[in-house]
């Protein structure tokens, strides 16, 4: 007793002291946890969430260029329409080509269009014939005909017209950025091919302007907290905030003064801090090549004769003039619309770290290029990142304290309550243990009440236990029993039905008027006789037996009488062929039997047809039908082989055909042997 009463828990083995360590260290480990996952799962994941709202700023200003585009090839496409279907006359011409380009063009960005007829394709004696209209300052179309002047140089070598050559119908070809020799305004053409009758007979241009368009990207681009700026599909800039950088402004003899667009690899010349976007440009330009060069439909020889049909247009750029009309990335195929997402160290602008996203613009095959300051687009990211860590950190504390003075409260007091109970019946007798005095409307209670009943409970339980296993031990052997009596029922019809299957197989095989053999046993027997004998290379003989004049006897005495005849026949056969141990009788056809000899050479075979013969004419069953010879007699066709490979079953069956066939030939009445296929004797015996 003393040494019961001298344990004790040291304090650091005991609950109170091991359960707060526990929710500590489980705190430690949820807030490096949280912060672990929020570093390396939710800071990035955000992160990709700013910069994809970025990309569907771009999304959103490639949509609204389209918008502006398909104006353009709208038009384009409903006057070449009009065109080809307008009479070749200039009054007509006059009056329809401008009333549709002011009925479908705006005029803030629509600045210029008309018709061009390839040579003599207008008038037989006129080499150049064009209807173009260019809007004025004050917005009204006027016409030019500077381009039909015969001393000019002219537009069927034009780079925005030799491509249209090579369009199909509706299809639209952009040009690159150009300084209009006459209304002497930077813009971009539309080019749609003019068919009559299936002919090319010139082009229908749209001209866009791009002036302005900086003020369109400025507006989406401060979304974003940078800039954006297009460039066409050879890399010239169609727009730059910084204007001055991306043109050369200079006068002609004239005075009047021209804009050319630099490349963006020209401006990487001077800046070298743009090298990564021209180089990622040019990257875009090149995947276009190729991939238009792996379509079988790509044709090489388009870019030459652009090349030499127009000295604008280089090798390098023809090539890619031919890769657009290919259109390797045709409209709809929006996964295609962002082509490169890539950060640089610094930019060109903003000096700082940048996100840059390259989007392709569908069908002009221009590129709209976004440029975000890392820090921009990430900051709400980072402030949302910092908020919640520190919201799930205090969050998390906050429920671990809890849950601990919670467990306190409701499971580590009532534990030492029980113990300290457990402790003082230590010296009362076995019965007042046992007894636990503690009502609580809880586990702890519950656990109290069932140990002072358990004892009871679990002699009532043995007792059911002993009834319940008595009772199954009663139903498992009735069970058996009947499990019995169903196996030998089901052994019964099991051997009904096997009983029945051997019969319906063995009446497959019969023939149901003369009960022997049918064709389909015939054929099943001689091919595993034919395999026997081509393994034991013995010889192997076949008897093809046929009543003489039986279709004349059935008209003589009636079917039912030859139906009599073919049942004694074949019981003949069966009688003679016991004798002779033949393999197989079978019904062949209709008035044939066919039988089987095993190791039997063509001399026996004969041997035995001959005592066939013999014994079906001495049944001298009247026959006096026409050609009869006053009994029913056969005819019989004799062959023997040794099976090997150089021989077919097929054939050695056609030989007793053969045979057959000689006997009714030379009289009927008699036995004839097979003279090509016979082994050992080639003898006929009539």
């Amino acid at each position: 007793m003393s040494d019961i009463k001298s344990f004790s828990v040291r304090w650091y083995h005991s609950l109170l002291f091991r359960t707060p360590l526990v929710f500590v260290f489980l705190l430690a480990v949820l807030v490096i946890s949280l912060t672990l996952i929020m570093e390396r799962i939710g800071r990035p994941r955000m992160e990709e969430q700013s910069f994809g709202l970025v990309n569907q700023i771009g999304n959103t200003m490639v949509a609204q260029l389209g918008e502006r585009i398909a104006v353009a090839e709208t038009l384009a496409r409903a006057m070449a329409t009009t065109s080809a279907d307008l009479p070749l006359k200039v009054e007509d011409h006059m009056r329809f080509i401008p009333r549709l380009m002011e009925q479908l063009g705006p005029s803030s960005y629509i600045i210029g269009g008309g018709v061009w007829y390839e040579p003599y394709a207008f008038a037989q004696r006129l080499e150049r014939r064009s209807f173009f209209w260019g809007r004025n300052a004050s917005g009204t179309l006027e016409f030019i005909a500077d381009y039909n002047d015969p001393r000019g140089v002219g537009y069927h070598h034009e780079e925005w017209y030799v491509p249209g050559r090579f369009l199909p119908p509706n299809k639209v070809f952009w040009s690159r950025s150009y300084m209009d020799p006459h209304t002497y305004v930077p813009m971009v053409t539309c080019t749609v091919p003019i068919y009559r009758k299936d002919r090319f007979v010139g082009v229908v241009t749209v001209d866009l302007k791009l002036e302005g368009m900086e003020a369109f990207f400025e507006g989406e681009a401060t979304k974003m907290g940078g800039y954006a700026f297009a460039v066409d599909r050879n890399g010239t800039f169609l727009s730059f905030p910084e204007v001055p950088l991306t043109q050369n402004r200079y006068r002609d003899k004239l005075g009047h003064q021209h804009i050319e667009y630099i490349q963006a690899a020209e401006l990487a010349e001077s800046n070298p801090v743009f090298q990564p976007i021209a180089a990622a440009l040019q990257e875009a330009s090149t995947s276009l090549l190729d991939r238009a060069r792996q379509s079988e439909q790509y044709d090489r020889t388009i870019a030459e004769r652009m090349a030499q049909d127009s000295d604008q247009v280089s090798a390098i750029e023809a090539e890619q003039i031919a890769a657009v009309l290919q259109d390797p990335w045709p409209d709809g195929q929006d996964e295609d619309i962002l082509l490169k997402h890539f950060t640089t160290k610094g930019d060109l602008l903003l000096s700082e770290p940048c996100s840059i996203a390259i989007f392709h613009v569908p069908s002009t095959y221009w590129k709209i290029v976004t440029v975000t300051p890392i820090s921009h687009a990430i900051s709400a990211a980072t402030a949302i990142y910092r908020a919640l860590l520190l919201t799930l950190i205090l969050g998390v504390s906050g429920a671990v304290i809890g849950a601990f003075l919670t467990f306190n409260r409701i499971l580590m007091q009532p534990l030492a309550r029980i113990t300290q109970q457990l402790k003082s019946a230590v010296d009362i007798n076995a019965e007042e243990m046992l007894c636990l005095d503690f009502n609580r409307p809880d586990e702890f209670g519950a656990f109290a009440y069932w140990f002072n009943r358990r004892t009871r409970k679990l002699a009532d339980a043995l007792e059911q236990l002993r009834i319940v296993r008595s009772d199954l031990e009663g139903r498992v052997a009735d069970r058996t029993d009947k499990l019995e009596q169903a196996n030998i029922k089901l052994e019964l019809e099991v051997q009904h039905r096997r009983r029945a299957q051997h019969y319906l197989r063995r009446q497959a095989l019969l023939d149901p008027l003369t009960n022997i053999a049918n064709r389909r046993s015939f054929d099943a027997s001689l091919t595993a006789v034919w395999r026997h004998a081509g393994k034991s290379e013995s010889c192997l003989a076949l008897l093809l037996v046929d009543i003489d004049l039986f279709e004349q006897f059935n008209h003589t005495y009636g079917y039912q009488a030859g139906d009599q005849i073919l049942k004694n026949i074949a019981q003949t056969l069966v009688d003679s062929a016991q004798a002779w141990d033949a393999h197989h009788i079978a019904r062949f056809s209709g008035e044939q039997f066919a039988i089987i000899l095993r190791d039997t050479d063509q001399a026996e075979a004969i041997e035995l047809a001959e005592q066939v013969r013999r014994q079906v004419q001495s049944l001298a069953i009247p026959h006096i039908g026409e050609g009869a010879s006053g009994t029913v007699t056969v005819s019989i066709g004799v062959t023997s082989t040794r099976p090997d490979s150089t021989m077919a079953m097929e054939e050695f069956v056609a030989s007793a055909g053969q045979a057959l066939y000689r006997a009714k030939k030379e009289g009927r009445n008699r036995v004839a042997g097979d003279v090509t296929g016979a082994i050992g004797q080639n003898a006929s015996h009539t």
